[in-house]
């Protein structure tokens, strides 16, 4: 695999990209600030993304010139897939919540509260007051959502991140 550099305005983004990912630019800019690059933008021979929107999105706000690429000659309906699944495969993980824990301790706080803070755009909550759980939505009463919300809140405070909320919520412990 070869990288090469390409400059920002040559890239073309795919107007058929499924993924909404500008509330996920501000997090890429700081981890490309903080460490570079970890992986490389992939385009066509023809500089349309394949996968790397959201990088070349966080390079323009950070005002890069020129960012790194892999191009791939894939045929326009495998193109398409890889886009697809590249989205896609993420869904599939999950995150052993202790190990992670334990790799994040120690690890400079600001960059860790600004890299696992909540998502303030991500709903859990309707505005009729239903938890969102998965693909339901159950009912809550006013005080129920303001309990949790506040433990939620709390949660997210002390721990500066919202990951391992629910094994706290259910008396788990870290593996």
């Amino acid at each position: 695999m070869e990288i090469i550099y390409k400059r920002v305005e040559e890239l073309v983004e795919y107007e058929g990209n499924a993924r909404r990912n500008d509330a996920g630019v501000a997090k890429v800019a700081e981890s490309i600030k903080e460490f570079g690059f970890l992986q490389p933008i992939t385009i066509t021979p023809d500089n349309v993304i394949i996968s790397g929107h959201t990088r070349l999105k966080a390079a323009k706000q950070l005002g890069l010139e020129e960012v790194p690429c892999v191009v791939h000659n894939l045929s326009e309906e495998d193109a398409n897939l890889a886009r697809i699944v590249d989205n896609k495969s993420h869904e599939y993980s999950t995150w052993d919540v202790g190990k992670l824990h334990k790799e994040l301790n120690g690890i400079n706080m600001d960059f860790k509260s600004t890299f696992f803070t909540p998502n303030r755009d991500r709903k859990f909550f309707t505005e009729n007051k239903f938890l969102i759980f998965g693909n339901n939505e159950l009912p809550i009463t006013e005080d129920e959502y303001a309990r949790l919300k506040a433990v939620y809140d709390e949660y997210i405070a002390k721990n500066k991140t919202y990951l391992g909320f629910v094994m706290f919520l259910t008396g788990g412990s870290e593996e």
